[in-house]
Order: C-alpha cells, then sequence, then structure tokens
C-alpha cells in the first residue's frame, strides 16, 4: 500500500531545523558545518512532531544531522523508535561517483560507503544516492555501473538497503539512469522525483521510471494564483498508480518553490498533497 511520508528537505522542515548544512570532512570522520539560522525544531523532536500530525515515515537529508558522533546517532535512532517513525532513506547528495577522474570517483565512492555506515548506526531502512553532476557518457555510464556494483555490495553488507533517482546532472535522463542499473546487475530501489522530471519530456520520463519505482518524491506545479495544477498533479500520480506504485509517497512541496512556501504553512502543505495522493489512490492510499 502507497503510504504519506515526509523529508527533512519537505517545505518549511529544513527553516524549522535551522537549515544546517553539515559535511563531512575529507577524511570522513567528523561533521563540519554550521545552523545558517536558529532552529526552532531539534533534528531530536523531528520524529515526534511529524509522528503527532499522522507521518511514520520520513527521509533525512545528510546535512541535517549536526553531529555523526556514536553517541549522538543512537539518541538520534532512539529517537525514531519512540515515535514508531521509519528512517526510510538517508539521502546522500553528495560524492561523484561518475566523475571520468579515477581520483575523484574513488573519492565519491569512499564517501558514500561512509554515510553508508551511518545510515546502519541509524537504523535507516536504506540510502539513496546518485553518480553525481558529471556528464553521462557510454565510458562514465559503464563505470558508473561498476561503482553501483560495488555500491550495492558495501549497503547490503551494512544491513541497509540502496537506491538511487532521478537526481542530479547524470540521471537527468531516465535511459542514463536505468542504464547504470542494468549494468549494476543488482536490484536497486528507484526514487521517482516529479519536481526534477520536468521540461517537454516530464511524462516520459515518469513513464519510464514508474514501473521500476520504490519510491516517490510528490512535487505538484502551481499558477500565478498559487492554485495546484490538477491536470499535472493527477498525471503523475496516475502513472504512478497505474504502474502498481505501493511505496511511500514523499511529500516535499510544490515549485515554484518560493512561492509555493511563501502560500502555505506546514502542516496545511502536508495536508494538501495528502489531499492529491488520497484523490488519486483512494483506499490504495495510507495518509491518514
Amino acid at each position: 500500500m502507497a503510504r504519506a511520508g515526509l523529508s527533512s528537505f519537505s517545505l518549511h522542515l529544513p527553516d524549522a531545523l535551522g537549515d544546517p548544512w553539515y559535511e563531512l570532512d575529507a577524511g570522513g570522520k567528523r561533521v563540519a558545518g554550521a545552523f545558517r539560522q536558529t532552529p526552532t525544531l531539534d533534528l531530536l523532536d523531528f520524529p515526534g512532531e511529524v509522528a503527532a500530525h499522522g507521518i511514520h515515515c520520513v527521509d533525512l537529508c545528510i546535512q541535517h544531522i549536526p553531529n555523526i558522533a556514536p553517541g549522538y546517532l543512537a539518541e538520534l535512532r532512539a529517537a525514531f523508535e519512540a515515535a514508531n517513525v521509519e528512517l526510510y532513506q538517508l539521502l546522500i547528495d553528495i560524492g561523484e561517483v561518475g566523475s571520468p577522474d579515477p581520483a575523484e570517483s574513488s573519492a565519491g565512492i569512499a564517501l558514500t560507503k561512509r554515510w553508508m555506515e551511518i545510515a546502519a548506526e541509524l537504523g535507516a531502512t536504506g540510502a539513496r544516492y546518485v553518480p553525481g553532476d558529471s556528464q553521462a557518457t557510454p565510458e562514465t555510464i559503464s563505470q558508473s555501473g561498476a561503482a553501483f556494483r560495488e555500491l550495492y555490495d558495501y549497503s547490503i553488507a551494512c544491513g541497509v538497503e540502496p537506491a538511487t533517482e532521478n537526481y542530479k546532472r547524470f540521471n537527468n535522463e531516465a535511459d542514463d539512469l536505468l542504464r547504470v542499473l542494468d549494468l549494476s546487475e543488482r536490484d536497486y530501489g528507484l526514487v521517482a522525483d516529479f519536481g526534477n522530471a520536468e521540461g517537454p519530456r516530464k511524462y516520459e520520463t515518469l513513464s519510464k521510471l514508474m514501473p521500476r519505482a520504490t519510491a516517490i518524491h510528490q512535487w505538484v506545479l502551481i499558477g500565478e494564483d498559487g492554485a495546484i495544477n490538477d491536470e499535472d498533479s493527477k498525471r503523475c500520480l496516475k502513472l504512478a498508480r497505474d504502474n502498481g506504485f505501493d511505496g511511500p509517497v514523499m511529500l516535499l512541496g510544490g515549485k515554484p518553490y518560493q512561492q509555493y512556501r511563501d502560500t502555505r504553512e506546514l502542516w496545511e502543505a502536508v495536508d494538501e498533497l495528502r489531499g492529491e495522493v488520497q484523490s488519486v489512490f483512494g483506499e490504495a492510499f495510507e495518509g491518514a
């Protein structure tokens, strides 16, 4: 059954968390960074907050984790468990695995593996990562397939389910993304992001991804009056429903992003997005 979820990147949540941006150092041993603004929601309180609003599945961006000391990670894991909230995926947005530069690619693989270890410490079900922002060519696609094979095996050894997404330049084209997965010879999860599939070939892209999608990042388009483009929203969701999608639908927000943020409060937007999914999936959606 499809079910509602949130990301720490969902509308207004980065602001509430203090818009943090933390990264591992070159050795992958510590976190360096800072809050960009004063947080109003501690990450340790994040699971309880979303559970109070009927959400029991979340994604967590790596840049939103302010501390990777074992004690803190254990405390954060306990907070998810106490709130009965599944940490579905740790979103790993860095690491140029698909770089044509062997040194950069090797560094990207090592960094991704380190975050997989952190995902395991947090009790995450899975980890999502992408080849990066390099240009997809026959050579880099082949290289990325081999890297994804190595990363898959490492992730499984950590007890974390690996996935990728139509995110960043390398994975912009559905055919390139799917070719990497086929070359990996592994059973990858796949996040279909409505917002990243844009332009005149949006629905063609989604139609190629949906048969293999295990999660959705839901974005809606809004007009100048702020109203949701209902035709686009339902078309995307019907592609998912008609392909038998039964995973988490992460309620991200709307585009233009700033306009959507300016016209909705967080939980108002969550209810609006849940309603969109419910209108298409009906009883096959666990949205409440």
